[in-house]
């Protein structure tokens, strides 16, 4: 269901799509948590939003009851509107070697820098955010570790528990699909409505076979992206009810699926665009917008095509893949 919010959400505003992707993200985590700190976050405001980012790129130093952590972390998309945000740490545990979560904390506690100053997706302000020798009890973190071999379904048996790490940005390759799906609206309709082709051969775009063809394209490259991302979705779902992990080769294949969705729905604007022309990329109008924040969104380390196909491709060889509870 959340990939069909995001995706109508995206077809009005890209950035208001991937911040509730995010959200979703960040409370799912959170959820992840006990009840003592579930009612923290949400007794008194159940619309409390969490945001986050599990790259490590902060440094944890363990103490007796939790970590000390301090560093800064980029992209931290929704922090300007979150409550609360998820921070990527890693660790090093003496049974059992490196080991990566995320620690929860009030923004309130976090410096935020004005770092986001892109070409696309700017209303998501996704700024750095920074903390020095903040403390951090046990209780406020999330394991990826523990979260991939289920042991926090114990704490909340009775929910759908989501263990696969990367599962969380679907609702994100929906806003992808979302700004393709608005392009294609809107350059149906201006050829619809009567706009005039370049070509000397014919008076409508409408009528001429080289946009028809591109516009036919486009829309199959869409379908193709939302059934891609509509069988990720259900296969997650089905495997968080049933209280299971999916195995790395199936895991390979889902990320596969969500970067081939974003790949699909970036070339099907191409194809949009050169039917929309030229205009299409002057300043304040909704194809460029798209434009960039689609340019921008694809890029997410998370859809990088080549990673992706890589994975997959030793997946379906039979070539080793590295242990870890992120892949």
């Amino acid at each position: 269901m959340v990939t069909e919010v995001c995706i109508e959400l995206a077809r009005g505003c890209a950035a208001s799509s991937w911040i509730v992707g995010i959200a979703y993200g960040g409370c799912l985590f959170a959820g992840q948590l006990d009840d003592r700190i579930r009612r923290i976050l949400w007794a008194e405001n159940p619309d409390a939003i969490v945001c986050g980012t599990a790259n490590p790129s902060g440094i944890a130093t363990r103490t007796t009851q939790g970590f000390t952590i301090e560093g800064t972390w980029s992209w931290m998309s929704g922090v300007h509107h979150a409550d609360w945000a998820l921070l990527g740490i890693q660790w090093t545990d003496e049974m059992s070697g490196p080991r990566r979560g995320m620690a929860l904390v009030s923004t309130r506690e976090l410096k935020v820098i004005d770092t986001w100053r892109v070409a696309g997706m700017r209303g998501t302000g996704s700024d750095t955010v920074a903390t020095n020798g903040l403390h951090v009890a046990d209780e406020w973190v999330v394991s990826l570790d523990a979260m991939a071999d289920g042991e926090y379904r114990s704490r909340h048996p009775d929910e759908p528990r989501v263990t696969f790490h990367l599962s969380i940005n679907l609702p994100l390759v929906g806003t992808c699909v979302g700004i393709a799906v608005s392009v294609l609206e809107t350059v149906i309709a201006a050829a619809i409505g009567g706009k005039r082709a370049a070509s000397p051969l014919y008076t409508s775009l409408a009528e001429a076979p080289a946009h028809q063809i591109n516009i036919a394209r486009a829309a199959v490259m869409i379908d193709t992206a939302r059934l891609h991302l509509a069988r990720a979705a259900d296969e997650v779902d089905a495997h968080a009810r049933a209280g299971g992990r999916p195995d790395r080769s199936s895991r390979a294949r889902l990320r596969m699926d969500a970067s081939h969705a974003v790949h699909c729905a970036r070339d099907a604007v191409s194809l949009l665009l050169d039917t929309g022309g030229a205009g299409s990329f002057a300043d304040g109008t909704v194809l460029q917008r798209a434009w960039r924040d689609l340019e921008t969104a694809s890029r997410h380390a998370a859809f990088s095509l080549q990673t992706s196909s890589e994975i997959y491709g030793r997946v379906l060889l039979g070539r080793s893949l590295p242990t870890g509870p992120v892949l």
